[in-house]
């Protein structure tokens, strides 16, 4: 690996550059930077236009005198599938070959079209707790396509969340710290315990409303989305942001909403860590900022909270304290990267890589049938065995594939594992409902709408409800579509064309329309959760 090292991420609205350089047995940031990403050219962590984004990639590192050409990648993407996956004890160099053979089980994709690689959570005496990554290939190839137009070399290609882990794994405080990294377009948590990961989890929301909300104010273009985050954010260039944009501060709150229902999801994963208070909450990434969501986070966990740069174990990290928080993921993936990488990309750039991972991919396999040959041997061996000398020889042969038999052994305990984890996997998807947030949905109608609301009809389906109603006016009609708005339960509102009806008798004018609520769609989690193998009986 290069000395010098680009760690770029792309995202929709900001792109991060960073130089990374290994010193002794640090890593440590000596330059970097940010440039607003291209209109539509990143689309949920893919490259969507690569040759614009390359041509501009290659203006900013002219214009930042960058000259290193070996890059690695950190993606964050809603179509990065993860799963946390429970096994048996196995050797820690032959845990992806054994994902790789049951991928299909995890999974419920074409696994032909993904890329697949591991990352261990923790290792015990019983079991191996491991997250399974799957990227599509064509993620893979886009940021490969990226760096041909760019003039790179891509290193590595890592997920953005093994990224942050490398980095803060080496953080030993004691406790409960909830790490939350805020992107324009995206937030992560991640529940940490003397190094070790319990919950992961990603959401679809981050510093963008409020960002987008001030540059409507202010009558901003696209191109000056970086000058209004430098001008949200709290600094000490720009230390009274918070009296400047307290009136945007509304625009934190479904961010927030969301943070707070990932340590519900913490709390609600297991009985040990419901016990378990969160002491201390740390924020990180390119909008953690933000003027007041430092201390609308504290209020709302109710938990000491602070900037990255304030935590006393960054002091000897890196020696950018400063941008430590926006580029923590150039460092994470600089440490222990994971790799997706296609065979093909890595012939082309001639490194062997490409020959390690295959003969890698069929170690397991080679293990089992060079067993079968030793065994092989030795019974044809017994009849020439005519000496001494040769009965010695035996009796290494046979130490060697008794050396080999937990081969065996692994596999067959990891088939009862398997089978115990399909039928609670069967009894949890029978367990599930579609219609399991109606309640909340109709608790917020009654605690909500206005008394003058008339309700004709609601036709309740698993994804929403659509309802026809009436009111007095259309200012009454405005005020219902507004309330509906706000619902936590819903994501989608969508009205029909309004009716005003006279009636002939003189009776008040009423407006009628028909109006669909369509529920959220659950963000993306990876729960990290300790539990026991389940024994032969079971």
């Amino acid at each position: 690996m290069a000395a010098k090292l680009l760690n770029i991420e792309c995202g929709k609205r900001i792109c991060k550059v960073a130089v990374s350089e290994k010193r002794g047995k640090a890593y440590s940031i000596s330059d970097c930077f940010t440039f607003a990403t291209p209109e539509g050219a990143v689309v949920d962590g893919q490259i969507v236009n690569p040759v614009e984004l390359g041509e501009k990639l290659k203006q900013e590192m002219a214009m930042h005198a960058v000259s290193a050409t070996d890059v690695i990648f950190s993606v964050t993407s809603t179509k990065i599938a993860t799963r946390e996956v429970t096994l048996p004890i196995v050797k820690e160099d032959q845990i992806r070959n054994v994902i790789r053979t049951n991928i299909s089980d995890y999974f419920p994709i074409d696994t032909s079209k993904y890329l697949v690689d591991t990352m261990l959570l923790n290792k015990t005496k019983k079991e191996s707790r491991v997250l399974v990554v799957a990227m599509p290939i064509a993620m893979s190839d886009s940021y490969t396509t990226l760096a041909d137009a760019a003039g790179l070399t891509v290193e590595a290609l890592d997920f953005s969340g093994n990224s942050q882990y490398q980095v803060l794994k080496g953080f030993r405080s004691e406790g409960v710290n909830m790490y939350i990294s805020i992107d324009p377009d995206s937030a992560s948590v991640a529940f940490m315990e003397e190094g070790n990961m319990l919950m992961q989890r990603a959401l679809s929301v981050g510093g963008d409303e409020m960002i987008c909300r001030y540059m409507a104010t202010q009558e901003m273009m696209d191109e000056d989305y970086l000058k209004a985050l430098q001008e949200l954010s709290v600094s000490k260039e720009n230390p009274t942001a918070i009296a400047d944009t307290e009136e945007f501060s509304d625009c934190l709150s479904r961010l927030v909403t969301g943070l707070s229902r990932s340590v519900d999801y913490f709390r609600s994963g297991s009985e040990e860590n419901a016990e378990k208070p969160i002491e201390r909450i740390v924020l990180m990434g390119s909008c953690c900022h933000l003027a007041g969501l430092k201390e609308l986070v504290a209020d709302v966990i109710a938990s000491s909270t602070y900037w990255l740069e304030e935590v006393p174990e960054m002091q000897g990290l890196a020696n950018s304290i400063e941008s430590i928080s926006v580029y923590i993921n150039s460092l994470g993936a600089r440490v222990a990267p994971m790799n997706f990488l296609t065979d093909e990309y890595l012939k082309r750039t001639g490194r062997a890589g490409g020959k390690k991972k295959s003969a890698a991919g069929s170690r397991y396999g080679l293990l089992v049938f060079g067993a079968g040959l030793l065994i092989g041997a030795v019974l044809c061996g017994i009849v020439f065995m005519q000496n001494r000398s040769l009965n010695g020889e035996l009796n290494n042969i046979e130490k060697e594939i008794d050396q080999k038999m937990y081969a065996e052994e692994t596999y067959n305990s990891y088939l009862r594992y398997q089978a115990g984890d399909k039928q609670l996997q069967t009894f949890v998807d029978g367990s599930l409902n579609n219609n399991e947030k109606l309640l909340d949905f109709f608790t917020e109608l009654e605690r909500k709408m206005p008394s003058a609301i008339a309700m004709l009809s609601a036709d309740c389906t698993s994804t929403g409800v659509t309802m026809s109603v009436e009111v007095p006016g259309f200012d009454e009609a405005a005020a219902v579509i507004r309330q509906f708005r706000t619902f936590e339960s819903i994501d989608i509102v969508q009205v029909s064309s309004m009716t005003k009806t006279t009636s002939e008798d003189n009776s008040p004018e009423t407006v009628s329309f028909t109006i669909t609520c369509l529920y959220k769609v659950p963000e993306t989690t990876t729960v990290a959760v300790v539990t026991e193998a389940a024994t032969e009986e079971e």
